[in-house]
């Protein structure tokens, strides 16, 4: 999973993320729409859906609705940006509140002098006839400690979604069409294309398929067609956890008080190496402890999630710590905050639809060979992922979807140096492809490397329609790295 938002912050969002933010029309072709506010601030804003043919090649069949919210511009204004979410799998619109209340994307508050702000569920997920699949049961945590994707609940979801979905046309081609057709309809010359993650990923195929409709990009964590990150991303895993191993040796405080992390680690992963172990979890607050089978794959996988934002990353030598002294609370409640903070923020269907087909079959084997010899991950995500893919069955894009993207619209593109999931060097071999793009790179961030040095740089980016006389060194320096944790409070409460 390629998120927009770090895990950690996420966990927490999906606890207050209000219901039903859209309730989805009848499925109807064409604009449905009305006047809505968002927020604690009541943002004036448009609601609606748009309805599309779910064969979008054909034009005939099924229909579906595309969910959508409008923040509407302080000024009257035909510009628009549109922050897209990612995973795939996450839902854009609910958070079409918080930005609202300058809780996220602080970059939009300046902007919407004389910007409308969209978000839209893309098809298969949210409210745009979503494929909700549970892979996190509450009543069985056994089942997801034991396996990245149990292919009992794969097997399930994909039955129920089959019976009334077409799974093999829920795919990022026919979402940019389906983003683009909402533009038109609501009279968007060009769009700002704000992605983060697999938002990236949408926004380099929308500025493929739509050249015409772009204004310019901001990309967040870049992960983009033609150097497609593998799954789990297992030398960016190494490199954020030789990172972190590097900083607590550095900080006074961690130094002194986990003065053996990467000993411990590596003594986790021999013991994990030789099959699961067993583990104490409370699931929340008050809950009665339970024994659960740890396996290494859903132990490298999370671990390597909460490495995606230094908050987060702060607690694992405490975890690691606790864990070589035999106390695997702390271990089970950050890997359980993880796994269900993903589930809850992804619709898993759609995941899979997405990525079974545009992610799965252009794995280079080589590649993945090399990289699992060079990591504590291994290939334990892949092979979880093509195993789960093997089940969900779709067919592959074609070998064209998998090429580099060319494009002249100006780019900014944003990358930590210690992201696990999107590494830098993919955004510098996308750059290649993209004359007008600037790299900024922020020393010390994760995959989301957001901070209001950033945000200064997006609005004078996006103000500007260029990103020459952007200063990409800047942010750095004002990056600070969280402190180091030494208890499991901030995870639970």
């Amino acid at each position: 999973m390629r998120l927009r938002f770090a895990p950690m912050m996420l966990a927490a969002v999906a606890m207050i993320m209000p219901a039903g933010s859209v309730q989805s029309a009848p499925a109807a072709l064409g604009l449905h729409v009305k006047p809505c506010t968002q927020g604690k601030t009541h943002v004036p804003a448009l609601c609606g859906t748009y309805g599309v043919y779910e064969n979008r090649a054909t034009q005939s069949g099924r229909i579906i609705a595309i969910a959508f919210v409008v923040l509407k511009a302080r000024h009257v204004s035909n510009r628009a940006i549109v922050v897209i979410a990612g995973g795939p799998g996450e839902s854009a619109v609910p958070y079409a509140t918080f930005i609202a209340d300058g809780r996220f994307e602080k970059a939009a508050v300046p902007l919407r002098d004389s910007y409308n702000i969209m978000f839209m569920d893309d098809r298969g997920m949210g409210a745009s006839n979503g494929l909700e699949c549970s892979l996190t049961p509450a009543s069985d945590p056994a089942s997801y400690f034991r396996s990245l994707f149990p292919s009992n609940l794969i097997t399930a979801c994909r039955a129920k979604y089959s019976a009334t979905s077409d799974l093999a046309l829920y795919n990022t081609n026919n979402a940019t069409d389906d983003l683009n057709d909402i533009r038109a309809a609501l009279g968007y010359p060009k769009l700002v294309l704000d992605g983060g993650s697999y938002g990236t990923f949408f926004s380099l195929i929308y500025m493929r398929r739509h050249p015409d409709s772009v204004e310019s990009a901001v990309l967040n964590g870049v992960d983009p067609p033609g150097f497609e990150p593998l799954p789990g991303e297992p030398l960016g895993a190494q490199r954020a956890l030789d990172d972190l191993i590097a900083k607590c040796k550095r900080d006074a405080a961690c130094n002194k008080r986990f003065p053996n992390f990467a000993q411990q680690f590596a003594a986790l992963v021999q013991r994990l190496d030789r099959g699961p172990i067993p583990v104490t979890l409370v699931a929340k607050k008050g809950a009665a402890p339970v024994t659960v089978q740890l396996s290494k794959a859903v132990f490298v996988d999370h671990l390597r999630q909460a490495l995606y934002d230094p908050g987060a990353a702060a607690y694992v030598p405490l975890v690691v710590d606790r864990a070589a002294h035999r106390d695997t609370v702390p271990l089970t409640t950050l890997i359980n905050v993880v796994a269900v903070g993903l589930d809850e923020d992804l619709t898993m269907g759609a995941w899979l639809s997405y990525t079974c087909a545009e992610g799965i079959p252009f794995l280079d084997q080589s590649a993945v060979n090399n990289a699992a010899a060079h990591s504590f991950a291994g290939d334990l995500r892949i092979e979880a992922q093509r195993s789960a893919c093997a089940i969900w069955n779709v067919p592959a894009m074609p070998a064209s979807f998998n090429e580099p993207v060319h494009s002249d619209a100006p780019v900014l593109m944003i990358s930590g140096s210690d992201d696990p999931a999107t590494p830098p060097h993919y955004a510098e071999s996308a750059a290649k492809y993209l004359p007008n793009a600037r790299i900024v790179l922020v020393q010390g961030a994760g995959h989301a490397a957001e901070s209001p040095c950033v945000d200064a740089l997006i609005v004078q980016f996006v103000r500007a329609g260029s990103a020459t006389g952007i200063d990409v060194n800047t942010c750095s320096a004002a990056f600070k790295t969280p402190p180091f944790q030494t208890s499991i409070k901030g995870l639970v409460d």
